[in-house]
């Protein structure tokens, strides 16, 4: 249901474009180049959940949907589906990207340092104009290579974190086949990846609040240029052929006993996505730890647990979609229903 064409008179329509076009048109002379540096943020979440990693697009769609966000998405998600596919990138390594900004608050000491990075955590949300506190950026902040392994890697050279076990061979591409349940994971972690923010975060949000040991704790948080490699068509040899802004979270849950071996391990989540968007992310590892690691929601096995809820609830574009398509003319069934309705009360009149 997400690509829905509106029908109507063609004077009404052209003029209602026009009208729209009009009401953006001091948007649309906004400088392109400038709108990255100025709104990254919101270039980066119309990149995620359009899945089409491409900052001029970015750019173009935020501008011709007059800022709207999911019609921003809708842009990418649309111009996506017309590409032909190059092939296959290799797999990225969390520990290898270039990191901007890494915490974790699982630990406070750990190997290769918190880097704080550009980060909005810690601004009072005032509108006062705040001085500037005539500091000086750090040698260390202002070092333009750094990797880190996972602050996670010390406990898994103990064996205390649980491993699930990859039964599915071949990871499924659900851009160009959605699956059936039971849903492998790989195509859980694609449909979260591009999820609309807001939806997961509000599953996310569902099964932490109450009480319990259900508190997530981030072992790992990192913003960076990730390498992209790909296999030469010619030679066959590996080759990088760029980098992109990610976001990647290990989310820690409490113990439990693991069903291959019976020993207990520590649960854990993870996330990852296009851009800088560190909220998606948490949620998204939150969403994956609580799907693969039973009661680990207050909501129990209805909502964020559920793989059939988040699979089919959380993508912008479908939900935008089906919810708009609601404009479009239904006088054909609604005079159906009031035709049933004069039936009912007739009958129950008498």
């Amino acid at each position: 249901m997400s690509y829905v064409a509106i029908k109507g008179g063609t004077d009404a329509i052209n003029a209602s474009k026009r009208l729209f076009e009009k009401r953006i048109q001091p948007e649309k002379q906004l400088p392109e180049k400038d709108l990255l540096t100025t709104l990254p943020h919101s270039c980066d979440r119309i990149i995620a959940e359009g899945a089409l990693y491409s900052d001029a697009l970015a750019v173009k769609a935020l501008l011709r949907s007059g800022g709207d966000l999911l019609e921003a998405a809708f842009y990418l998600r649309a111009h996506r589906s017309t590409c032909r596919r190059a092939g296959i990138a290799k797999e990225i390594n969390s520990d290898d990207i270039r990191i901007t900004r890494r915490i974790s608050s699982a630990f406070k000491d750990i190997d290769g340092g918190q880097i704080l990075g550009p980060s909005c955590d810690y601004i009072i949300r005032l509108f006062q104009v705040q001085s500037s506190d005539g500091g000086k950026i750090s040698d260390i902040a202002k070092t333009s290579v750094i990797r880190a392994p996972s602050a996670l890697n010390n406990l898994r050279d103990r064996d205390m974190v649980l491993l699930l076990e990859n039964t599915e061979g071949e990871a499924v591409d659900v851009s160009r086949q959605f699956p059936l349940p039971p849903y492998p994971r790989s195509a859980l972690m694609q449909v979260m990846s591009r999820g609309e923010t807001g939806s997961m975060l509000a599953f996310a949000y569902t099964s932490m609040r109450g009480y319990g040991d259900v508190h997530p704790t981030i072992g790992d948080l990192r913003t960076g240029m990730a390498a992209i490699s790909f296999t030469h068509p010619f030679t066959d040899g590996k080759v990088k052929i760029g980098e992109i802004r990610t976001t990647f979270c290990e989310t820690v849950g409490s113990f439990q006993r693991d069903p291959k071996d019976g020993k207990l391990r520590l649960s854990n989540g993870f996330g990852f996505c296009l851009g800088h968007n560190e909220t998606r992310a948490i949620s998204m590892s939150i969403l994956d730890l609580a799907i693969h690691n039973q009661g680990y929601s207050m909501g129990g096995a209805d909502i964020a647990a559920n793989p059939e809820i988040i699979i089919n609830h959380i993508d912008g574009i479908e939900s935008m979609g089906f919810t708009n398509h609601f404009k479009l003319p239904h006088y054909v069934t609604f005079q159906a229903d009031l035709h049933v309705l004069d039936k009912a009360r007739s009958s129950c009149s008498d």
